[in-house]
């Protein structure tokens, strides 16, 4: 799949190409608290599927912005982890959250809820 671009001298708009895809942020955020396994993000990511979670992760190592890392035994596990760079999201993510708590309300019966959406653990 050919990476799509806004193809605009402008540091949003770059920024944009490397976190902007359905999806991408939200990963950001569950890796935000350390580590995860590929199953670990999916679960906690109701809605994605397999195939766009893989691409994803895909898009954001091209990044730079995720890593995988192989786990010592007796893990023996991968895990995705966010680099130094994809780190320096945290406050983006913070402040996207802020800003997106206004409009929050109640949960409807369809949403799905993490505690640790809210409690930062």
């Amino acid at each position: 799949m050919p990476r799509r671009s806004y193809d605009q001298y402008c540091a949003v708009a770059r920024a944009l190409d490397a976190v902007g895809e359905r999806w991408s942020l939200l990963i950001v955020r569950e890796l935000l608290h350390g580590p995860r396994r590929y199953t670990d993000l999916h679960a906690d990511l109701p809605g994605v599927s397999t195939d766009i979670l893989a691409s994803r992760l895909k898009q954001l190592e091209g990044e730079e912005l995720v890593e995988r890392r192989r786990l010592e035994r007796p893990a023996n596990a991968t895990v995705y982890q966010l680099t130094p760079r994809g780190a320096e999201l945290r406050p983006v993510v913070e402040a996207l959250a802020a800003w997106g708590l206004d409009a929050l309300g109640a949960p409807r019966p369809t949403d799905a809820v993490r505690t640790h959406w809210f409690t930062g653990e």
